[in-house]
């Protein structure tokens, strides 16, 4: 079932970008801190800007530059980043099976942060960009 990808808690500190390379629409960004602005690459670490975005103060706060967002207005729920063999530590699932904690929740094999809520990053997705 195909559904918008959410990047759940194991990805904070983590960062590993590879679905940032395999996503075509560009609509994994990360947070410059330093210029204020949510940023997508071409390519993980290329440097060449795709999209930009301002960030919502209140929400970029809680993580900051820890974490990568994916912007779910540019999402085109394509299935790349969610793949078992991309996030080394199972950090991205669909929108519809996003996990809640809950005893049938069925969590990503690589994700350590089994028996988490990880809905709140459902809305987190929605709140950290701005424009």
């Amino acid at each position: 079932m195909a559904g918008l990808a959410i990047i759940t808690e194991a990805c904070i500190d983590v960062k590993d970008r590879a679905c940032v390379d395999v996503c075509p629409v560009q609509c994994i960004y990360e947070f410059d801190p330093q210029n204020n602005v949510l940023f997508s690459e071409e390519k993980a670490g290329s440097g060449t800007i795709e999209n930009s975005h301002a960030p919502n103060p209140d929400a970029i706060e809680i993580f900051g530059d820890s974490v990568l967002y994916v912007n779910l207005d540019e999402c085109t729920s394509c299935t790349a980043c969610y793949q078992p063999d991309v996030c080394p530590v199972g950090a991205i699932y669909t929108e519809e099976q996003v996990p809640d904690g809950s005893p049938r929740s069925r969590y990503n094999g690589n994700d350590p942060n089994k028996g988490h809520d990880h809905t709140f990053f459902v809305q987190l997705s929605r709140d950290v960009f701005a424009d």
